[in-house]
């Protein structure tokens, strides 16, 4: 039988192609699973390194406009500085040189001089420097390696120049008159491409005052700013979009105090390349372990259908009477058992067919044992009640009572299921113990006091009986002292105690510590009756029954007596 032909059998064929079917939708739920969890970690990644570059690019801006702050409070602490600045504020170039000229102060510092070291402080990110006053606009313009010119321009050109950065403006006063206002207009470009772009393959667009500049990578020039821009405005969130050549996350940024929006985008596969990798192993382990699966249920369904088809085979020759002995060999699962049955029914079955008529002479004389089993029982019945009716003919209405529980306790201890509830169980104990009283006369009395609510334990039949008449056979002394038995029954912190004890005796202590070695699990599971102890019976019987929650004691009963104690752990009756 080939190893496929395991589908030609049903059993096989429906549970193969479900369990291929679980397997299947199971690898790709994990697979798209990891997918997405690579993908958010690849876009969180990416996330997190697009918000550090802006941090950077904040702070550098706090730090040009803190600058320029202490260069303005500089400006006004120095009256040098001062005196300069006001030469220059709303004069041209020729007019200011020939100020400094006629006040004779050429030989300290100058406006323009600190002028060049604040935007060099500033890494030369100072543009434009717009003085504005009611008769024109001077602008000082700085390249990015510090050179500057100075320039009279329109007011409407001074604006298309603060549109092109970052315009920090402060008003001027001299003497708490109003003079005009002085504009520094700070590159943001360059800090942004600088942070956002420096390892490459970043794609940044910048908007800033409504005009777009695209910054870094151009990315194959397959990445569209516009519907991110406007969608992602004031989400600040990254999302993942198909381009033309591969996927790419985006990150969008505003700038509350400066004004400007950065969309930056790159590939995808660049930020998830470990993720990408670890999902590889994992798409290879759990398709080799498939595999391995796989040809393993291949296997074992190609033997389980081979030894099938030789059950249904052996079957068929026993339905045209040739009982075909199964070849089970090694094999011990649920088929074997059953081929192993199967042979065990042919035997049978042949053995019954040489056999019939002594089997049915040994089944007569069987069933003729059974019912004179069941007449001895009656006899011993009838012949109590024929005593108890005599008594009472005779008005000896004691001797009446005794046979009667005579006669009920045997007919208990006959008859009565072997688990019993706790109630019947005593019940049954009263009956004997009202026995010892008819016998012992005015010598005995015994007491019972079992709370309530534990009188539906389902236990053993017969194991109280026995301990009392321990009691009896090895405590009872003939004298004229009165005896007394008393059985208890309570609730405990462990579960049910049950006490047992008496006043007739007491045992030595080398003999109490025999017996209570005797009443162990090891012990207990010896056979009943093993050397004739009645108690290691007793303990016996409640092992069986609730295993290793039964725990038995034996110990004298200050001052006098001997006291057995049972205690049953978490006993589901209570």
């Amino acid at each position: 039988m080939k190893a496929s032909n395991f589908l030609q059998l049903k059993i096989y064929r429906r549970t193969f192609f479900i369990y291929l079917s679980i397997v299947i939708v199971f690898f790709f739920f994990i697979i798209s699973n990891r997918y997405k969890n690579a993908r958010l970690a690849g876009q969180q990644f990416f996330s997190e390194h697009m918000d550090r570059a802006f941090s950077q690019v904040e702070n550098e801006l706090d730090g040009i406009v803190n600058t320029i702050d202490n260069f303005l409070i500089r400006l006004n602490s120095s009256s040098m500085l001062k005196k300069d600045f006001f030469y220059f504020f709303g004069s041209t170039p020729a007019e200011y040189t020939a100020a400094r000229l006629r006040s004779g102060d050429m030989a300290y510092e100058s406006y323009l001089g600190a002028c060049d070291n604040l935007v060099a402080d500033c890494n030369y990110l100072i543009r434009y420097i717009l003085y504005y006053c009611e008769e024109n606009v001077m602008c000082m313009e700085y390249s990015q390696e510090g050179y500057s010119r100075c320039k009279r321009i329109e007011p409407e050109e001074g604006e298309a120049l603060c549109r092109t950065g970052y315009a920090y403006t402060r008003d001027i006063y001299l003497d708490s008159v109003y003079k005009g206002k002085i504009s520094f207009v700070i590159d943001v470009a360059a800090p942004i491409e600088k942070a956002f772009c420096r390892q490459g393959g970043i794609a940044v667009w910048m908007e800033l005052q409504g005009e777009g500049k695209r910054l870094g990578d151009p990315l194959d020039g397959d990445v569209e700013f516009g519907g991110i821009t406007e969608s992602g405005r004031h989400l600040g969130v990254a999302a993942l979009t198909s381009g033309k050549t591969g996927e790419y996350f985006y990150t969008v940024n505003a700038s509350e105090n400066y004004s400007y929006l950065v969309v930056a985008a790159g590939k995808a596969e660049a930020y998830m390349q470990t993720q990408i990798k670890e999902l590889w192993v994992l798409v290879f382990g759990l398709f080799l372990t498939f595999l391995l699966i796989t040809m393993l249920y291949i296997r074992q369904f190609s033997a389980d259908g081979r030894f099938l088809q030789d059950i249904l085979h052996s079957v068929e020759c026993a339905r045209n009477g040739s009982f075909q002995r199964i070849r089970v060999g090694k094999r011990s699962d649920e088929y074997a058992v059953i081929a192993r049955q199967l042979n065990g029914l042919y035997e049978y079955l042949e053995a019954l067919i040489q056999q019939k008529y002594e089997l049915t002479i040994s089944q007569q004389r069987t069933q003729m044992q059974m019912l004179s089993s069941q007449l001895n029982p009656h006899f011993l019945y009838n012949t109590l009640e024929r005593i108890r009716l005599r008594a009472l003919r005779g008005q000896n209405m004691e001797l009446a009572r005794a046979t009667a529980n005579l006669g009920l306790l045997y007919r208990n201890i006959v008859k009565t299921e072997p688990v019993i509830t706790l109630q019947k169980e005593i019940d049954i104990t009263k009956q004997y113990l009202d026995l010892m009283c008819f016998l012992y006369d005015d010598q005995f009395f015994y007491h019972c006091d079992v709370e309530e609510d534990l009188l539906g334990i389902l236990t053993p039949k017969i194991w109280m009986q026995p301990i009392m008449e321990n009691f009896f056979k090895h405590n009872f002394r003939e004298d004229e002292s009165i005896k007394i038995i008393v059985l208890s029954g309570e609730k405990c912190v462990e579960g049910v105690k049950l006490t047992f004890f008496d006043n007739m005796g007491c045992i030595q202590e080398g003999e109490l510590e025999y017996l209570n070695g005797r009443f162990t699990p090891e012990e207990g599971k010896k056979e009943e009756g093993q050397d004739g102890l009645g108690l290691q019976n007793v303990y016996h019987r409640l092992l069986l029954y609730y295993g290793d929650k039964v725990k038995m004691t034996i110990r004298n009963n200050v001052p006098s007596g001997v006291c057995i104690e049972v205690l049953l752990r978490d006993c589901g009756g209570i």
